[in-house]
């Protein structure tokens, strides 16, 4: 309804400037954070930049489909973030580890469940940022990618994976290229 604002907004307003992220901090248990993942839909997941996985990522009974899913397994916390851009506004949630390291950014896209995505901050319980948060200035994304995660139960093990959703707007797409531009990193299988 106001496309044309937000493609001129910055021409009119020279001397504004992004309002910070504003961030509520939840604990989550990666286990819970797996069941719930799949609910979700389409989101943008931008990891960690690969590094060796240490033997930390991994969890009893949880098996991963795909290398680049490992950051999830190290969550302990979520902060879930809010900023309004020249885009308009903007949620997203950050897996920290028990140090406070981020390993992930999971952003809400117009084709993300809104509901689910309310539903897992209500599952998470509500946390003070005691922790030192020294992973924000290390914090190097990898290639993003828009997902749609799935859960399925193998032989007693939960197998999480993520698959190219079968269908997303055009407006979710173009989201995901404008956060991917402002984190200054590729989006992987941009079409």
């Amino acid at each position: 309804m106001f496309g044309w604002f937000t493609s001129t907004s910055s021409l009119i307003c020279h001397s504004c400037r992004a309002v910070p992220a504003q961030r509520r901090w939840l604990c989550m248990s990666p286990e819970r954070l797996v069941r719930q993942l799949p609910l979700l839909g389409c989101v943008l997941y931008v990891p960690r930049r690969p590094t060796a996985l240490a033997t930390e990522s991994c969890i009893s009974g949880v098996l991963l489909a795909h290398r680049e899913l490992a950051p999830l397994l190290l969550t302990r916390s979520l902060a879930a973030a809010s900023a309004i851009t020249e885009d308009g506004p903007r949620e997203w949630l950050e897996c920290m580890d028990d140090q406070g390291q981020l390993h992930a950014r999971l952003h809400l896209l117009p084709d993300t469940d809104y509901l689910a995505w309310d539903a897992l901050l209500q599952l998470a319980d509500m946390e003070a940022p005691t922790m030192l948060l020294h992973g924000y200035r290390s914090f190097q994304p990898g290639e993003a990618r828009l997902v749609s995660f799935r859960h399925r139960e193998l032989a007693g093990l939960s197998v999480l994976e993520a698959a190219q959703p079968q269908a997303i707007s055009n407006l979710g797409r173009q989201m995901a290229k404008r956060i991917a531009q402002a984190e200054a990193i590729v989006l992987q299988g941009a079409a």
